[in-house]
């Protein structure tokens, strides 16, 4: 791995129920570097946005979880780390295959498919981060998806069967450099890239928020993370993940 220190300290795991819950729970009597990778072949509880869980196959999906210490981002621009995690996940696949996009916050999509999603747990002492746990899952090597219809993997798109940790050392490569990067104050250069690989951007699409339909068009990002819709009538209103739901 040609990384400067994400990944050089790396635990390997043959089974875990989820690696995101295990270095929480060592982060409090351990002290892990920053950049220390947790990586479990195979992840049996992998835990997803929304509560939701992320299903996992023994050696075709790469599950693994990231430590960083951000400390230098005030809590106001903590989603400043999610596009830096979600542009070295794009960039990473885009130099496979073009096409993948991010779909906001952090889940990388191929045309209408779903192939990975993010997962960023922040440890606070007051208003600095001082752990960011970032989990990540990529469909690798899968070629069916039960009950899934809108996943996908590598191996379905590009048609071509991967090596799991060589995926992972890239994108730990590429999202140290976007994180020096932020930290370096290049946060503008970096968004202007988050939100060339937006989907949906400008696009007009139905929308779910308090159990409404409706129609609106997606303008950006704000630096909080919230996501900006413009409704016909040209009002816009800008959206937590929590209150609003992409439906087609």
């Amino acid at each position: 791995m040609e990384a400067l220190f994400i990944g050089k300290n790396l635990l390997r795991f043959d089974e875990l129920p989820s690696t995101n819950s295990w270095l929480i729970e060592g982060l409090s009597t351990q002290l892990f570097p920053e950049g220390t990778v947790v990586f479990a072949v195979h992840q049996t509880q992998g835990k997803g946005q929304r509560g939701s869980n992320w299903d996992s196959q023994i050696s075709n999906s790469l599950t693994f979880s990231i430590l960083l210490k951000p400390t230098f981002l005030p809590i106001a621009t903590m989603f400043d780390l999610s596009v830096c995690v979600a542009l070295a996940l794009c960039n990473c696949l885009n130099e496979l295959r073009p096409g993948f996009k991010v779909k906001w916050p952090n889940d990388i999509y191929f045309g209408n498919k779903k192939i990975a999603g993010v997962l960023i747990e922040n440890q606070m002492n007051k208003s600095i981060c001082q752990n960011a746990v970032i989990g990540i899952g990529l469909n690798v090597n899968q070629e069916f998806f039960t009950g899934l219809p809108k996943a996908t993997s590598l191996k379905q798109i590009v048609g071509v069967h991967f090596r799991v940790e060589n995926i992972m050392e890239r994108i730990c490569e590429l999202l140290e450099a976007k994180y020096l990067k932020l930290k370096s104050g290049a946060y503008n250069t970096l968004f202007k890239e988050y939100l060339g690989l937006m989907y949906w951007l400008n696009e007009s699409h139905t929308f779910r928020s308090n159990k409404n339909e409706f129609s609106a068009v997606l303008k950006s990002v704000l630096r909080n993370g919230r996501l900006l819709l413009e409704f016909p009538d040209g009002q816009q209103r800008d959206f937590d993940i929590k209150e609003i739901e992409f439906i087609e």
